[in-house]
């Protein structure tokens, strides 16, 4: 501790480095009567350029922040408006213009009334239109609930469904699409005994009565049977033995003899090159005798069990009765026609007659329910001499004028007595009755009942009736 005696420079009393302690009256701080503004006066550069930067007063410091130099925490700090920067409203001076403006703008804003307040005394004016108003919102919002429960859900993770995805809904929903619908004819229904059952649900139109007699027919000949100099050396006991061997029965007017092979019948190189190519040994017992009733011909009743042979029995002389006739122009309808029940049989017999019918190229068409009307019509205008169908297609095409029957001269019923049980009598009869009535026609049946023999009597020109087996085997 040292005494200060005081002096320039130096202050009187008790003092050692940091603090002095000065007897009596303390000392007033002398304060320059420099001006407080920032810019300072003209001799403060200088002092600034001698000893530093110039102190400022301690109110300007009021609200400053202190400088965060801690980098890693300075995200985390909360950040602080610094007060130097907050804008001040702007307050026009006493007297001035603006300050008249100013007063003036606020006056007329005090003045106009507020919206919100107008709004308020509005809806206190009213207050129902408030409840309206939410009761409105409320059935909006109910009406678009039951909107979103009466539409049909799909799949959460896409907006709409895909075509993979419709094909099977499609499908769920319409099981029957894109299933052909069979003809009735097809549909068939059979009993204890095997025979098919008459199906009512489709009932076939026949075609109208046609009068002949207006119509100009041209002739044609029917017999083309020569006997054989074998068969015609043979004696009436030799003949009835024959049949007794090949189990016929055969009644009618002056029937002819029966043959036993293939050289009986008279037949050219060009079709027996077609049987041979076909693997016949020999005819069949039915074959027989129907083949020589057939060429010489004269109308038939045959009655035989299926696979007994009788579909070719009517081919191989329906092709040499074709052959004698002229060729067809065009619109001209078939020259034979062969009607059976079933699609089945209808295809079986229509591939007998294109094997055969290639020994004189003679064109065939199947005509049945359930193949394609275009496709079928088609063939039929571009002409064909053999026809093989189904009574309720060929009604059909008839009708349409797809083809017609005037050239028919050769008419063929296989397994009549099906059609009959299925309920085409009237298709059959309405068919025989369009058909020229000096035509040849074959009737083939496995029973022979009464509404067979009627249907014989009605279409049927002196028939002879030939029996294979035993009836109804």
């Amino acid at each position: 501790m040292n005494w200060n005696k005081g002096g320039p420079g130096t202050k009187r009393g008790f003092g050692f480095g940091g603090f002095a302690i000065t007897p009596g009256k303390k000392e007033e701080p002398k304060l320059s009567q420099q001006s407080h503004s920032a810019f300072g006066t003209a001799g403060s550069s200088a002092a600034f350029a001698k000893s530093g930067p110039p102190q400022l007063p301690s109110f300007y410091k009021i609200g400053s922040k202190r400088a965060n130099f801690d980098e890693e925490n300075a995200y985390f700090e909360d950040e602080e408006e610094d007060s130097s920067n907050v804008e001040l409203p702007y307050i026009p001076a006493e007297n001035s213009p603006t300050r008249q403006q100013f007063h003036s703008k606020s006056a007329d804003s005090d003045s106009d009334d507020d919206p919100l307040e107008a709004f308020m005394a509005e809806v206190e004016a009213r207050p129902s239109w408030g409840n309206d108003q939410a009761a409105r919102d409320m059935k909006r919002l109910e009406d678009k609930d039951k909107e979103k429960k009466n539409v049909k859900g799909i799949r959460d993770d896409i907006e709409e469904e895909d075509d993979q995805e419709a094909y099977f809904r499609y499908m769920a929903e319409n099981p029957t699409a894109g299933v052909v619908q069979e003809e009735e004819e097809d549909n068939l229904e059979y009993d204890s005994d095997g025979n098919p059952i008459a199906p009512s649900k489709k009932i076939i139109d026949p075609l109208p009565p046609i009068d002949h007699s207006e119509i100009e027919y041209p002739p044609f000949e029917k017999n083309f049977y020569d006997e054989h100099e074998e068969i015609t050396s043979l004696t009436p006991q030799q003949v009835v033995e024959l049949r007794h061997k090949l189990n016929l029965r055969v009644s009618g007017a002056a029937p002819p003899r029966p043959g036993s092979s293939f050289a009986h019948f008279g037949f050219d190189e060009q079709l027996m090159h077609q049987i041979r190519k076909s693997e016949y040994t020999q005819p069949t017992p039915i074959q027989c005798q129907g083949v020589p009733v057939a060429l010489s011909g004269r109308d038939m009743i045959g009655i035989a069990k299926t696979g007994s042979g009788k579909t070719a029995a009517f081919i191989w002389p329906m092709l040499i009765h074709i052959m004698d006739q002229k060729e067809l122009e065009p619109g001209d309808g078939p020259i034979a026609v062969i009607v059976c029940p079933t699609r089945e049989l209808c295809q079986q017999i229509h591939s007998e007659c294109k094997r055969f019918g290639k020994a004189y190229n003679l064109r065939s068409v199947a005509v049945y329910g359930g193949g394609s009307m275009w496709e079928q019509a088609k063939a039929l205008q571009e002409g064909a001499e053999i026809v093989v169908c189904t009574p309720g297609r060929l009604i059909d095409h008839v009708k349409k004028k797809a083809t017609n029957l005037q050239r028919v001269t050769y008419l063929v019923f296989d397994e009549a007595d099906r059609m009959f049980d299925m309920g085409f009598e009237y298709q059959v009869r309405s068919i025989a009755s369009h058909v020229r009535p000096d035509r040849q026609t074959l009737l083939f049946s496995a029973t022979f009942r009464k509404k067979i023999e009627k249907l014989a009597r009605d279409i049927l020109i002196d028939p002879i009736r030939v029996v294979q087996g035993d009836i109804g085997e």
